[in-house]
Formats: structure tokens, C-alpha cells, sequence
């Protein structure tokens, strides 16, 4: 996807293996062909807050990427887990129970890095999205998910970009992405 250097990939080479070859369900599921991997999204997401840093006016960029950058690294362990067929009341209690895995995941990594408690603070900011920048990131996350499904459909001819949209629409509210998912329904 791009020559993008990760801050943390000399680190922590075995997460990035292990994200490079997952392929992100959502796109498998959906029959697509050559779906990107974790890490491709994680490069993906990286390349749109350097394209969009000068238009997220009081926004740290260095603490937003570095969110993203590490925001699947649970993802190495547990995989990449789809939780959007569930009905609401055992979506919930899924969705509680992917946390904690994925909390279990991330200190598992954290801990074998020698890391201090930074990266897994601020995945956790992340995951609870307790702050401006955590929020940004997640809704950065849900938009890059409806701009594949764009690419997809464009290359592939398989119909994701409404569906993709319907679903992340509710989590998007930053005017610029919100701009920018005009540009892709125009």
C-alpha cells in the first residue's frame, strides 16, 4: 500500500507481521479480492491525517497518528473481529466481550515490549473515545472503512459504498469528513 515508515514497526515487528497478514474481515466477507490487511488500513489511516492535519485545526497530529498507529495492534492476537449481525442486546454484551479480549490482547503486547504504560493508555483513550483526539481518530477509522468501499466498488463492481455508509454515518460528525463523504456520494 505505501513505503510509510510506522513509528513502532522496529518495536514491534511481530504485531506488524502478524496485521499484515490479516486481511480485514469486513472485505472478506464481501467477496472482495485482494481485501486490504490491517495494517494496510492502519497505513491508509496514517496518509488521510497527514492529508487532512492542516484542515483538524487544534488537533494534535503527532498524538492522532500515533493513536491510530497502534489502535488494531489487538487485532496481531485476537484477529479482526466483525460484530454487525448481532441483535442490539447481544451486540452489546459481544461488543463488551471483544473489549475485554482485545484489552487482554494489548497489555499482552505492551508487556512484551517493555512498554511503559503510554500505548496502552492512550489504545484505552481509543477504545472509550474519552477525549477530542480519541473521538476524531475513531470517526477517522469509520470514514476510511466507507472510503475502501468506494475504491472497491469502483474496482471490483461490488455494491459496499451504501452499505458502508448507512453503517458509519452515525459515527462520523467531524465537518471535514463529513465534507469529504459528500465528495464520494457526489
Amino acid at each position: 500500500m505505501s513505503n510509510q515508515i510506522l513509528k513502532y514497526e522496529k518495536i514491534a515487528p511481530d504485531v506488524y507481521a502478524a496485521l499484515a497478514s490479516t486481511e480485514r474481515t469486513g472485505w472478506v466477507q464481501h467477496g472482495v479480492v485482494r481485501p486490504e490487511t490491517v495494517k494496510d488500513h492502519t497505513l491508509a489511516l496514517l496518509a488521510l491525517a497527514d492529508e487532512l492535519a492542516p484542515l483538524l485545526k487544534d488537533v494534535d497530529a503527532t498524538e492522532l497518528k500515533t493513536m491510530l498507529e497502534i489502535h488494531d495492534w489487538p487485532e496481531a492476537i485476537c484477529g479482526d473481529e466483525v460484530l454487525l449481525d448481532a441483535g442490539q442486546n447481544d451486540y452489546d454484551s459481544l461488543q463488551k466481550l471483544k473489549f475485554e479480549r482485545e484489552k487482554s490482547a494489548m497489555e499482552k503486547i505492551c508487556k512484551s515490549l517493555n512498554s511503559s504504560d503510554d500505548l496502552f493508555l492512550l489504545w484505552l483513550r481509543f477504545e472509550t473515545s474519552t477525549d477530542e483526539v480519541a473521538d476524531l481518530a475513531r470517526q477517522l477509522d469509520k470514514y476510511q472503512a466507507v472510503e475502501q468501499a468506494y475504491n472497491y466498488q469502483k474496482e471490483q463492481g461490488i455494491n459496499l459504498f451504501d452499505e458502508f455508509k448507512a453503517y458509519s454515518i452515525k459515527y462520523i460528525s467531524h465537518p471535514v469528513l463529513l465534507d469529504r463523504l459528500k465528495s464520494l456520494e457526489a
